[in-house]
């Protein structure tokens, strides 16, 4: 199953948008390393702990099933190619900037992919994935390194290896070749390396972002005034090894905008509360814990298995659970399978 899944994760990248290296070798570039420092949004995958989890795999039987080009193109790199990628280890997903400030969230989306990924291998495949509907790839040099054009209909992507085990994609050109360059990366930026300290980094997903302006002036409209100033940036993690494990920070401007921002989520929590009781997740609801610590506003869930699996059966209108349902035929008296 974990194999599976990280095929889709490189058919997903491949459906949506050789040659060796020469010279002598670039500056290796992996993972964070490879973000510029301009990025809006950063998300980091530890591939093996993520395809490890339950629900990781039944939204992956359900992607294929609802999705017969994704499921063809998984099938395509599964079967025609044989690729190892079940050997990923850490995915490393980033949103650049906006060309338009006014479009918040168009940035180029840049993809470092770590793991046993051979470069002959995978231009190979993605050579024969793309031919099969009119598409093409095409090479060129890249200082010692090759850069690899996609383009597949009205869609295109570019990517190269920062060293041999680590292959940058992106929907941009300019926006890889940066990646590849030796400029300032995330690391290297003071406020996205300070958001990274707060964040749970050894969790199987984890992610860091900018608020864009849009955003903080509508939430202190929704606040009426209570906020002086909307979240600076937002951190993230999530845990679905066993369950689901929640965690969300709003970076505020100061305490005060934090302690305003605390007490107004806790006064829409106990009304969202009462509206889940409709769908019978109050009590998934109450698990979320709202806290503030200096100016970091932080929202909490812990939900087991069971909690779940309950809520994926709310929102997918699946039938009512067992007790709620008609007994089957011959089985105990006919009134106790009455619904609720």
């Amino acid at each position: 199953m974990r194999a599976r899944v990280v095929l889709l994760l490189v058919a997903v990248l491949f459906a949506a948008c050789g040659k060796k290296r020469n010279d002598a070798p670039a500056p290796e570039i992996v993972g964070l390393a490879a973000v510029p420092a301009s990025a809006e949004i950063v998300i980091v995958v530890d591939v093996e702990k993520i395809v490890a989890s339950p629900i990781v795999e039944r939204a992956f039987e359900q992607l294929l099933a609802r999705d017969p080009t994704l499921s063809q193109s998984w099938e395509h790199v599964r079967d025609a190619c044989k690729l190892n990628v079940d050997k990923i280890k850490h995915l490393t997903i980033a949103l650049g900037p906006p060309a338009n400030p006014a479009k918040p969230g168009t940035g180029a989306v840049l993809m470092v992919a770590t793991g046993a990924i051979g470069e002959t291998e995978l231009s190979t495949c993605v050579r024969s994935l793309v031919g099969k509907g009119g598409g093409t790839l095409t090479a060129k040099p890249l200082d010692s390194r090759t850069l690899y054009q996609v383009k597949d209909n009205n869609r295109t992507m570019f990517f190269a290896f920062g060293r041999a085990d680590t292959v940058v994609l992106g929907t941009n050109e300019d926006y890889v070749k940066l990646a590849l360059g030796t400029g300032k990366k995330v690391p290297d930026h003071p406020e996205l390396a300070a958001w990274m300290k707060l964040v749970k980094q050894n969790a199987p997903l984890w992610a860091i972002g900018r608020v864009s302006d849009r955003v903080k002036q509508g939430l202190v409209r929704v606040t009426q005034g209570a906020l002086k100033t909307g979240p600076s940036a937002f951190i993230a993690s999530l845990d679905l090894t066993d369950g689901a494990k929640i965690a969300l920070g709003a970076v505020m401007a100061n305490a005060e905008d934090a302690k305003a921002l605390e007490s107004q989520a806790k006064a829409q929590l106990g009304a969202l509360v009462m509206i889940a009781q409709f769908k019978s997740l109050g009590t998934m609801v109450e698990k979320l814990k709202i806290s503030t610590s200096e100016n970091i506003v932080r929202f909490d869930a812990a939900l087991s298995m069971d909690d779940v699996n309950h809520v994926l059966s709310m929102l997918d209108g699946s039938p009512a659970p067992v007790q709620d349902s008609p007994p089957p035929s011959g089985s105990g008296s006919a009134g106790s399978g009455s619904a609720q």
